[in-house]
């Protein structure tokens, strides 16, 4: 059938969204009511204020997330405020308190007070005995010991009244840790017989061995716990090899003639200070390992190792003015430390003088601005 191309009623195509539509008469404008034309005008509002609010919540995160990125870490604010740190030693004077005054708050409280009368500001608590007991609650070794704990009361106590605590830490000079450990020192290359310092008759007693893996991880641990528990700074003392007894000598390696007894205690202390962070380790020695030194117990001299302080023990001798020594100790000793490359200062250890009821008073009088009185 033919098709009129022309023929009026071919109409156009009609769309939902097509505001008018086609008829016979011609394309006529679709109605549209008052409420479908505000509930468009209400869409649109609606579509552009969450454009807006999109647009906006897109900005803040974006200077949130780049001053996140960029701002520095925070850190922990125990730790970045230390009351006595490497770069500000200050001057430190502090005395030894025995364990026997732990055991009632009353007995600790007096000698505080006795401290502070007498011009001190640090105590010093061994943390780790002679002996090898440790003082305090660890997680290391476990044993009985009539020991009075240090804890966290104690730890406040002393702080709390304006002292600086020294954590005194006793290192290879050790009779418990040995066995736990299997670090002993022997008297035969093989190592089957252990060695002893001293006959059985007399006592004689192990040592840790200090060329032990085993041995230097167990002390830095024991560090990080005193340092945990509160202590500002470490005190360490018996860094140092055990001397041969007559007819006994110490075996370490299969051939000790290569043994460098330096280096390895040089790098305990490396190690120790590490373990301490950012609390100061004092490095207690008699006064030999930071002048001539011995080969058998140092390898050489500690005086300059990574420990901050070095605190050479000052012997009193007798017809000489004690107090006199100590300040001309302090002169020379710090003089030469200034040409070390770590350690920064010398804090002498004074043995006190129970029977001088001046001495604290004269010692706190005199040149001598920081020592460390123990027994």
């Amino acid at each position: 059938m033919w098709k009129n191309e022309n023929d009026p009623r071919r109409l156009k195509g009609y769309y939902g969204f097509s505001k008018k539509y086609p008829s016979r008469r011609g394309e006529r404008p679709i109605h549209v009511s008052p409420k479908a034309k505000k509930r468009e005008r209400t869409k649109k509002i609606l579509c552009c204020v969450l454009s807006v609010c999109l647009l906006m919540l897109t900005f803040v995160l974006v200077r949130f997330y780049k001053n996140l990125a960029t701002r520095p870490l925070q850190e922990n604010e125990a730790e970045s405020t230390p009351v006595i740190t490497t770069d500000n030693l200050g001057t430190v004077r502090g005395i030894y308190i025995e364990n026997r005054l732990l055991e009632e708050i009353s007995d600790l409280s007096e000698a505080l007070d006795d401290a502070k009368k007498n011009g001190f500001n640090a105590v010093v608590l061994d943390f780790k005995t002679q002996e090898g007991v440790l003082a305090y609650d660890s997680n290391l070794i476990s044993y009985e010991s009539e020991i009075n704990l240090i804890d966290s009361v104690i730890i406040e106590k002393i702080k709390d009244e304006g002292f600086i605590v020294i954590g005194r830490i006793f290192c290879f000079e050790d009779t418990v840790a040995p066995q736990r450990l299997n670090a002993y020192v022997y008297a035969d290359a093989e190592k089957s017989e252990i060695w002893f310092d001293s006959s059985a008759i007399t006592d004689g007693r192990v040592w840790l061995d200090p060329t032990s893996s085993r041995s230097q991880s167990y002390l830095c641990s024991v560090i990080k716990e005193v340092v945990t528990m509160g202590a500002d700074c470490i005190y360490l003392q018996s860094v140092e090899f055990p001397e041969a007894r007559e007819n006994s000598v110490p075996v370490y390696t299969e051939d000790d003639s290569t043994l460098n007894r330096n280096l390895v205690l040089m790098q305990f202390v490396e190690d120790a200070v590490a373990a301490a962070g950012q609390h100061p380790v004092i490095l207690g020695m008699p006064l030999e390992c930071a002048t001539d030194g011995d080969s058998e117990r140092w390898g050489g001299t500690l005086f300059d190792t990574a420990a901050a302080v070095c605190s050479p023990v000052l012997v009193p001798s007798e017809n000489s003015d004690y107090i006199e020594y100590i300040e001309n100790s302090c002169i020379v000793l710090n003089d030469k430390a200034s040409n070390n490359f770590s350690t920064l200062k010398v804090i002498p250890t004074v043995q006190n003088q129970a029977e001088n009821t001046d001495f604290y008073k004269n010692l706190a009088s005199s040149t001598a601005e920081s020592y460390i009185i123990l027994p």
